[in-house]
This record gives structure tokens, sequence and C-alpha cells, in this order.
């Protein structure tokens, strides 16, 4: 992360962390294999780190908003962010590293907001004809927009500013799925 994938050596590395080649190398053939378990091993810790399930509100506004508060402070954490500028500046398969954050985050993600959505629809306290959908406008509208601006050098919000944010997509976003008048 110090250094990124280009001036990542694995001379370096070992040099950082201890063991032997031979030892690295039976674990990850190559660099880039090594890479794509560091990019795996952060993407998969999302729902531990974010820790949706201590939700306590089954109500769509409440519940939307800590866990978009949850998965934002998750996804600018400097470890996701490293990821991010990585993909961006350096990454020479960025379709792979996409695709592996994608199978361990992004699609859990979608797949719990989806299923959340599909369930308040059927209660009637959610207008979701499509939940698969609004899972990934929620994300888009709460999360994506602040993570750019975060790549692009913006200072990363205090924890109060975040969750005024997240506050502010929610309305949006139910407002524009027939919850709140």
């Amino acid at each position: 992360m110090e250094h990124g994938f280009a001036s990542a050596s694995t001379n370096r590395i070992l040099a950082r962390f201890g063991g032997s080649k031979p030892t690295m190398f039976r674990h990850f053939p190559t660099k880039r294999a090594m890479f794509e378990a560091v990019v795996t091993r952060i993407a998969s810790r999302w729902s531990d780190q974010m820790d949706w399930q201590a939700i306590d509100t089954d109500e769509p506004e409440g519940w939307l908003t800590s866990f978009g508060y949850r998965a934002l402070k998750w996804i600018l954490s400097e470890e996701n962010l490293f990821l991010g500028r990585m993909a961006v500046t350096e990454d020479t398969e960025p379709a792979a590293t996409a695709r592996l954050y994608r199978s361990q985050a992004s699609e859990p993600m979608e797949t719990l907001l989806a299923q959340s959505f599909g369930r308040w629809n059927l209660q009637g306290r959610l207008a979701s004809p499509d939940p698969e959908r609004d899972a990934i406008a929620f994300l888009d509208l709460a999360l994506s927009g602040m993570v750019s601006r975060t790549l692009y050098g913006f200072p990363v919000l205090d924890d109060d500013k975040l969750l005024e944010h997240v506050r502010y997509c929610v309305a949006l976003f139910l407002k524009g799925r027939g919850l709140i008048k």
C-alpha cells in the first residue's frame, strides 16, 4: 500500500514482513496473485467491519441511514481507498481487480439491500418494483459520489458530516420511492 503495485518488490515485502522467497512463492506464485489476495481480504471484510447485523431497526429510513453510514465509513477506509487508487492509477489488470472486489463486497451489499427493499415492498412500507435496481441506485447515491470526491483529493468529511450526507441521500431516495410524501 505504501509504494503501490508497480514499486512493490517481493524483496521489499519480505524485508518488511519476514519470511523467505520460496515460502512466499508457494502461497503466491506471482506478485499479481499476492495483490489479488490483498484485494480479496479487504473486500471480504465488509460485513464484519460494517456490522450491519447490529442495526436495531427494520424501519426503512433508520435502517438505510445506519446501513449507508456504516457502508460509507467502511468504503472510505484507507484500505478501500488504496484499492480505488490502485485501480485508477496503477493496476495493469483493472478488470480482474474490479471483478474480485465486486464479488466480495459490492454484490453482497447490493444483495442485502435488494432483499431489504423487496421485503419492505411486500410489507407496503416502500414502493420498490425493482429491488435490485433500487439497491444499485441507493449505493450510487449515498456512496459512489463521496468515494469519487475522496479519490480526487477532496477531504474526507468528519463523522457528523458523513451522517448528514447519508441522511440527505436516504431522504432523497425514499421520497423518490414513495415512502416520504
